[in-house]
């Protein structure tokens, strides 16, 4: 299943508006899980982007004819962020800046530039081949067990777990960029197909 048209038509807007700051955001979601062709049961109906801090700001400036709102910090009981939205062909764009996930011992900060970016998939935009960036599966994995969103985990674990070597690598990179205890850091090599279960269970606990 492919994105709505109009989840490309919003994406091609805000690649077109962003040429001039290459690499300063991503996309992640059910949009980004779908562009990378993983079937999910129903299309997205928004589009989530996230950025660095700094890169937020100057994104916001840039998309600021289509905003809804003003940039503002949130924090709920496992969110951080920076958010701001937008309304662009007539899909609701949330811009998330700065983000970061903290579920009890665990604490995950997304770093785009540093983090994402160098294990991201490319995707052009048709019809006009503008680019965008998919966040790399690891960070689905990571994001989605640390919300137990399980249903996702599982989405997510099958496709990396059919390719573990080509994965291993993002998902190494971002536990080991993160403050996660053993025991997460165990259950995502596992989920991902990068080691062997030990014998503990199920491992969508």
């Amino acid at each position: 299943m492919n994105p709505p048209d109009s989840i490309r038509s919003a994406l091609r807007k805000i690649s077109s508006l962003s040429g001039a700051v290459e690499g300063a955001w991503i996309v992640g979601g059910s949009a980004g899980l779908m562009l990378r062709g993983i079937a999910l049961a129903e299309p997205p109906r928004d589009l989530d982007i996230y950025a660095d801090r700094a890169d937020a700001a100057y994104l916001h400036d840039l998309l600021s004819g289509y905003a809804t709102d003003s940039p503002a910090y949130s924090v709920t009981p496992i969110y951080e962020s920076v958010l701001s939205h937008y309304e662009i062909e007539g899909v609701s764009v949330e811009l998330v800046g700065g983000f970061v996930v903290t579920a009890g011992d665990d604490r995950y900060t997304v770093k785009v530039r540093e983090g994402l970016m160098p294990y991201a998939s490319m995707v052009n935009i048709r019809p006009a081949e503008l680019p965008a960036a998919v966040v790399p599966l690891a960070h689905e994995l990571i994001f989605n067990l640390l919300r137990s969103r399980m249903d996702r985990v599982e989405v997510v674990a099958a496709a990396m777990s059919e390719a573990p070597l080509q994965h291993g690598p993002a998902l190494r990179a971002l536990i080991a960029a993160s403050s996660l205890t053993t025991g997460t850091e165990q259950r995502l090599l596992r989920l991902a197909g990068l080691t062997e279960a030990k014998g503990d269970g199920d491992l969508w606990r």
